[in-house]
């Protein structure tokens, strides 16, 4: 989750055209604070204007062309602003604000490298620029590396420590590198320090949804929703918490206004799918996929999704097909790799079996789910059995039933491994 510059931003341009003020009452003078109140109620394009009247009266005010670029950068006209931040640098070389800014516009172009290395540079004149280090951690952290990110959050709040955004994103940071406790004491500061700031709340719902505890993700998601009601991750994170609750029409609803909200968002099309097949509507679930995967056709986790249904629907050469391709896509998704297995080990029809080909999927999601998911150990045991490795088979089928969380599921599990025990292998029902 990338928190915006924008406002830290506004205070940096402040504190720039101060430095300016004590210069003189000159024409330039009065066109740069035109210029900067303009900037500051968001007419952007006057106050670029305000501030070339400056340029044109003193060509070499280099903070002049600063904030120039700046309120250029705003419009977006980002071609123009780059020329005037280099402008601005040539001018005046020890000008940090100026690499800063055009580290901000090479970010917001995708030029990340470059947006570092300009931040570094304003580090290199003004070590004690929090906003500096603070862009910079955001330009690691964009790019997934977190890691990397830490120490310039860690800077930027010892230098700020008043500020929210670096604790909310210091805290998003150790989310992503699974440090929640931690997580939640920047998360929990973000909000003393901004009640008002929605992202906090939605990451700390987020840390919440990852530790399992999905009754405080509830709270905090909505606790999102209600500051700002136009944001679709809140509602799919909500949705997603109360599926975990197996609260499933209020979370079909949360997913359907994230998909008002932003139709083109393929985790909101995913989720409610998921929650559709839990309750059993199948033909709506995979439209839901079918709809998911339009949007992003390297999915993985909706490829395989739908391929679960497809098994439930009972179309299961269709099922074969996506489950397949959910793994080319990803060799490690777990859910494909279980599924998969158990179809080539235990389908009815002939031509779908391969026990060779289920054992290895089955070991390879048992590794990724280390021994304790139930339909993983499920999957290997069929597949040993499939093999007329029964000794085995009994052996994981075994497990799989300690792993059982209802009775219906330990019915079924014992059936299999009455079938191991006479030396039978499964063979699911035919659909």
């Amino acid at each position: 989750m990338m928190m915006s510059l924008h406002a830290l931003l506004r205070s940096a341009l402040l504190a720039v055209v101060a430095l300016g003020q004590a210069a003189d009452d000159s024409e330039a003078q009065k066109h740069r604070e035109r210029g900067i109140e303009l900037h500051l109620k968001g007419d952007y394009v006057q106050a670029a204007a305000e501030f070339g009247e400056a340029i044109r009266l003193d060509p070499k005010d280099a903070i002049a062309r600063y904030n120039r670029a700046t309120s250029l950068s705003e419009v977006p006209d980002y071609d123009k602003a780059l020329a005037d931040y280099d402008k601005a640098i040539e001018l005046d070389p020890k000008l940090a604000s100026a690499f800063l800014g055009r580290g901000r516009v090479r970010a917001s172009l995708g030029e990340i490298d470059e947006a570092i290395e300009d931040y570094g540079r304003a580090l290199a004149i003004d070590p004690n620029n929090s906003l500096a280090h603070f862009a910079r951690a955001q330009a690691n952290a964009g790019r997934g590396d977190f890691a990397a990110a830490l120490p310039d959050y860690d800077e930027a709040i010892r230098l700020d420590p008043s500020q929210a955004l670096p604790h909310l994103s210091r805290g998003d940071a150790l989310r992503a590198l699974g440090d929640f406790d931690k997580a939640v004491e920047d998360l929990d500061r973000a909000i003393r320090l901004n009640p008002k700031l929605a992202d906090a709340f939605h990451a700390r719902g987020t840390v919440w949804f990852a530790r399992g505890r999905h009754f405080q993700a509830v709270e905090d998601f909505s606790e999102a929703i209600r500051l700002d009601p136009n944001d679709a991750r809140a509602f799919v994170g909500r949705g997603a918490a109360r599926a975990e609750l197996h609260d499933f029409d209020p979370a079909i609803a949360d997913y359907s206004e994230a998909i008002r909200l932003d139709p083109n968002n393929a985790a909101a099309h995913y989720g409610r799918a998921r929650t559709l097949a839990e309750k059993g509507d199948y033909d709506k679930a995979a439209a839901d996929y079918d709809a998911a995967l339009a949007l992003d056709p390297q999915f993985a986790d909706a490829v395989a999704g739908r391929g679960i249904v497809r098994l439930l629907q009972g179309r299961e050469k269709e099922a074969a097909a996506d489950l397949a391709a959910a793994l080319r896509l990803d060799p490690n998704n777990a859910v494909a790799a279980t599924h998969r297995a158990r179809l080539l080990a235990a389908s009815p029809d002939d031509s779908l079996r391969d026990g060779a080909l289920a054992l290895e999927l089955a070991e390879r999601a048992r590794s990724l789910t280390d021994g304790r998911e139930f339909y993983a150990l499920e999957a290997l045991a069929a597949a040993l059995a499939e093999l007329e490795r029964f000794e085995q088979a009994i052996a994981e089928q075994t497990k799989a039933l300690s792993l059982a969380e209802s009775g219906e599921a330990r019915a079924r599990a014992q059936a299999h491994l009455s079938l191991y025990q006479n030396h039978q292998p499964r063979r699911d029902p035919k659909p």
